[in-house]
């Protein structure tokens, strides 16, 4: 019914093709009534369904290959800690991006971000550095990876949306979340984000090009949970859904009709680098074009501050960091 998201509880075996107007899979591993109970209190503008799985770690990574067969993206709540490696890790070369609080959450999964192969692109987002070794910083600069501290997001929180624009695996810490809007414990921190903060970040991930999964943990599924943290998880899993059915996908490297994408050519004077920036006449998105080492171009999500830095005579900084990255 139009005004309705209508997040409907299936069988895993349900899970088909035939299923329309379907935008995401929410995937329960354990206990969970709490956060279904509270997804059917909310509402939407849009006209599509949500289905909801409760399961158990045992069976996700077939629920999961399955969802991936019918191309719909799934959202798992995994409960108190994010499920292994071998559950969630893909078969092929990925993006993802992590919003944790600091390295201590989830030390092994950044250790092991830093070395994985298959992983082309990873951002972290949100964390606080006074909670993050710098040597887990050190390891993914190594591999030009990005990272954005809290107070950055914080001052413009919209700069984080092309860092997650192409992310196809996403990783929520639900403890990221300071205790005042999150009082999942009394292990919680005073600080972290606030409420509006990770919504809109789910959102914008909810938004990427290249969705295929969202792991969300840090939440605990005893009967000492308070239903505001239950409403709370509801709320960023609205979030996710509401951006996968906003988002119109765009790769301006590989689109053929201009009239979609505006190109702007940037000189920085003389001797300087000609910089190539594209907007999107739909979305207000961004792109910049960094050259590689084989003589060509690889098109990569920007904001328009990196625009409008470059036409102050500056060479972003976005672009210095993967003209390193991809040309030397």
């Amino acid at each position: 019914m139009k005004g309705d998201i209508l997040f409907e509880e299936i069988s895993a075996g349900a899970i088909s093709p035939q299923m329309p107007h379907c935008k995401a899979i929410i995937i329960n591993i354990g206990e969970m009534k709490g956060i279904t109970v509270a997804l059917k209190e909310l509402f939407s503008a849009q006209t599509y369904k949500v289905y909801v799985v409760n399961s158990t770690l045992s069976k996700l990574p077939s629920i999961l290959q399955r969802c991936r067969e019918v191309g719909v993206p799934a959202v798992v709540n995994c409960g108190k800690e994010l499920a292994g490696v071998e559950v969630w890790h893909p078969q092929k070369p990925y993006g993802s991006v992590a919003v944790m609080p600091g390295s201590r959450s989830n030390r092994a999964l950044l250790e092991f971000i830093s070395e994985d192969p298959l992983l082309g692109s990873f951002a972290l987002l949100g964390y606080q550095g006074y909670r993050t070794d710098p040597q887990i910083l050190q390891m993914l600069q190594t591999r030009y990876f990005e990272e954005m501290r809290l107070g950055t997001l914080r001052d413009d929180i919209t700069l984080c949306e092309p860092l997650v624009r192409e992310c196809s695996c996403a990783f929520v810490d639900m403890r990221s979340v300071r205790y005042s809007d999150y009082p999942y414990s009394n292990e919680a921190s005073p600080n972290g984000m606030y409420a509006e903060e990770i919504c809109t970040v789910a959102r914008y991930i909810g938004m990427s090009n290249r969705l295929d999964s969202i792991f969300l943990y840090g939440e605990e599924s005893s009967q000492n949970q308070l239903t505001i943290c239950y409403r709370l998880i509801a709320e960023v899993i609205w979030h996710i859904c509401e951006g996968i059915a906003s988002n119109i996908a765009e790769y301006p490297e590989y689109e053929e009709n201009d009239e979609l994408f505006e190109k702007k050519i940037v000189s920085l004077g003389e001797n300087g680098q000609n910089i190539s920036f594209t907007t999107s006449c739909s979305t207000g998105r961004w792109w910049m074009e960094i050259p590689d080492k084989s003589g060509g171009t690889i098109c990569v999500p920007c904001s328009k501050n990196d625009y409008q830095a470059a036409c102050s005579g500056e060479i972003p900084i976005r672009w210095l960091f993967f003209y390193q990255k991809y040309s030397l």
